[in-house]
């Protein structure tokens, strides 16, 4: 009788530790085109944008992926960026990772008034002081490249499902996976082959807005369809 209950904790303990195992996701499943379905921001639909809706994702055997979306199209002159690109890997069978462009916030305030340090210039037309919003907005935004980790939570022939614990700013000021254009501003005086496109101008009416973006944790998950091409 012991021998026997002894054998029977032995098989259900190997059941148990097979069954716990997590599912192991091969790279060459996610090769191919993907179309973003959906995002939830903390288990909640978020409202997507058009350029949201219809963002595309080409993950290539190569390490390389390329992204598609017109949240700038219509920043110079109707000739803006619409691709944008990256290297993406899977490790342990579990994490997908993406290199990702993103902007790091370093407005300053003053320390007498506690407001957002802004430059000036003064207007050809009308001669009055007008801030600056080019040289503003290059004080307070810093662009980087950073590797951003996915857990995989799906990954089929059909669908991806992929989950990003990471600060609301970090999300919302980042190419993860397509921004809201309303997020961003065109630069139309910057050096050739540069980025024409910011995020907005920082003021004391949103200082403190963007600040908490970037001190407030999210969990993202985006989902995918894979699409033919």
């Amino acid at each position: 009788m012991k021998t026997g209950y002894s054998l029977f904790i032995l098989i259900f303990s190997i059941f148990a530790l097979f069954s716990c195992e997590k599912e192991q996701y091969e790279e060459i499943a996610a090769i191919g085109l993907w179309k973003q379905v959906s995002v939830t921001e903390d288990g909640i639909p978020m409202n997507l944008t058009p350029e949201q809706e219809t963002f595309q994702l080409l993950i290539d055997a190569n390490g390389a992926y390329r992204s598609y979306h017109q949240s700038f199209k219509n920043y110079n002159k109707g000739a803006g960026p619409v691709k944008f690109y990256g290297t993406w890997s899977i490790l342990d069978g579990q994490w997908i990772n993406f290199t990702t462009d993103k902007w790091q916030f370093i407005p300053t305030l003053s320390s007498d008034s506690n407001k957002v340090n802004l430059s000036y210039k003064k207007d050809a037309v009308t001669k009055l002081t007008v801030i600056d919003t080019l040289a503003s907005v290059q004080k307070q935004w810093s662009l980087y490249h950073i590797q951003s980790r996915f857990t995989i939570l799906q990954l089929t022939a059909d669908e991806l499902e992929i989950r990003l614990k990471t600060f609301e700013g970090e999300k919302k000021y980042a190419q993860l996976f397509a921004p809201a254009p309303s997020d961003f501003i065109e630069l139309t005086t910057v050096a050739a082959g540069k980025p024409n496109y910011i995020p907005k101008l920082v003021t004391d009416d949103n200082y403190w807005t963007i600040r908490k973006e970037f001190q407030t944790l999210k969990t993202y998950v985006f989902k995918f369809r894979k699409e033919t091409y």
